[in-house]
């Protein structure tokens, strides 16, 4: 249960930010909101899902893993896409020579340690991999222009979360970390397929599972049905009153049987009185 709640809890975090932004087009395989996968309705054809956080993932660090991919996704992808890249804030204050740098590499850094919250904290690897992903962001966007259109490319934040995703998908995967090869699916193609952000139904990233758009509604609506049935299983029937006015019609003299029964009766009764006087 309280898996269930962590999870819910933090996707639900999330899930302002991806109704924001559902029109944007999927940015590779680290995109921290979406992915594409085979649509089983039109084969041969791919659709947008949502990348949601899976019920093991404790709900302390499920929550950090929201924040982190919230942040990363504003920072690296959410204003616009060109030459093929897209384009944050980040990316944007970074086009103020040096300052603009400075500010980029504090934000960087406000991640990293947002990282740092998970229960343990994060492993030597994954701290030093963050640290030289920073590193290298700040170093790049020092070069004018082309610098900038680098460090758009480069992603530091969210190749960050990535490496978050990994170490939580390592730790708390029930079996271990998963390294298996879908059925029928080639090994290089798949890692190709990855870097475009096209996965396999079956085969999300680490500590990710795959949410199409619509279920949100669907289990708006199925809660609502089981709602509707609960207060009509609550309400209490009406009280059936028996109806009276026949009986009272039987008892009372009334009604048309009555009064037809009760005027033959008073019609053999004066039959009987006249022929009695006769005989007198």
């Amino acid at each position: 249960m309280a898996a269930l709640v962590g999870k819910y809890a933090a996707n639900k975090v999330l899930g302002s930010q991806m109704k924001k932004y559902q029109n944007k087009k999927v940015s590779g395989g680290d995109d921290p909101f979406f992915a594409l996968v085979e649509d089983p309705k039109r084969p041969g054809k791919m659709k947008k899902v949502k990348k949601v956080i899976p019920a093991y993932i404790p709900e302390h660090d499920a929550m950090v893993l929201a924040s982190v991919k919230k942040t990363a996704y504003r920072l690296d992808m959410c204003l616009f896409n060109l030459f093929g890249m897209r384009f944050g804030w980040e990316s944007v204050i970074g086009i103020v020579p040096g300052f603009g740098d400075v500010v980029g590499v504090l934000l960087a850094l406000s991640v990293w340690r947002k990282c740092q919250k998970v229960e343990g904290g994060l492993d030597s690897g994954t701290n030093t991999q963050m640290l030289l992903n920073i590193i290298i962001d700040f170093v790049v966007g020092l070069i004018p222009f082309l610098g900038d259109l680098a460090d758009a490319a480069f992603k530091a934040n969210t190749r960050n979360a990535a490496l978050l995703e990994r170490q939580l998908d390592k730790k708390y995967r029930p079996g271990g970390r998963d390294d298996r090869n879908v059925a029928g699916l080639d090994r290089e193609k798949r890692q190709q397929n990855r870097k475009s952000g096209i996965y396999h139904p079956q085969d999300p990233p680490p500590a990710t599972v795959f949410e199409d758009f619509d279920d949100e509604a669907e289990d708006r609506r199925q809660f609502m049905r089981e709602q509707d049935a609960a207060d009509r299983v609550r309400q209490p029937e009406r009280t059936r009153v028996p109806a009276q006015q026949p009986q009272q019609q039987r008892s009372g003299g009334g009604g048309w049987r009555s009064k037809l029964t009760g005027g033959n009766a008073q019609s053999a009764d004066s039959g009987r009185q006249q022929a009695g006087n006769v005989r007198r």
